[in-house]
């Protein structure tokens, strides 16, 4: 498995304004709907309203604590080759469907995955999370989330794989 990006960019979590928008407004949103359900409870029990320097900590705390979900779609691709490729693609096709993947689009040995997000979160939905298996010959190439990528490459261990471009055997 490497990543797709150079190791600047890979400072740089977000890949797109709309996934930076998006996970700014649900986090945000998130914390101090949870700050102000818990304020509210304070001071209903007769306790004083929080200080600002606690929710702002608290907010700047949720913040870097959630940058682990954009780190995670990290572009990273994996390149194996098997003698059975069609089972190989169908187990992947299956552990995709077993962590909410439905396929988008299919064609020329190419299949594409998104994540199947719930109407109401459609605004939640990042195009980076999506993943692509090709399969060419009895080469696969996966690419896609990191999150993604990586539960295949731990799913696809036990079928006939030479790694990495090695012959199987």
């Amino acid at each position: 498995m490497q990543c797709l990006l150079p190791r600047w960019r890979q400072v740089l979590i977000f890949q797109s304004p709309r996934q930076l928008l998006s996970h700014g407004a649900g986090t945000l949103g998130a914390a101090t709907a949870g700050l102000l359900a818990f304020d509210g409870l304070l001071q209903l029990f007769g306790y004083g309203p929080l200080h600002a320097d606690v929710i702002v900590g608290t907010l700047i705390g949720s913040l870097a604590g959630s940058l682990r979900a954009p780190y995670e779609v990290l572009p990273f691709q994996w390149r194996l080759i098997t003698t059975t490729p069609a089972i190989a693609a169908a187990k992947a096709a299956g552990v995709l469907a077993g962590i909410k993947y439905h396929p988008a689009e299919r064609g020329g040995g190419r299949t594409l995955y998104r994540l199947a997000v719930p109407w109401y979160l459609a605004w939640l939905e990042w195009r980076e999370s999506a993943v692509e298996v090709r399969v060419d010959g009895s080469d696969i190439t996966i690419t896609g989330a990191r999150i993604a990528v990586r539960r295949l490459h731990q799913a696809l261990q036990d079928i006939d794989i030479a790694r990495e471009g090695e012959p199987a055997i």
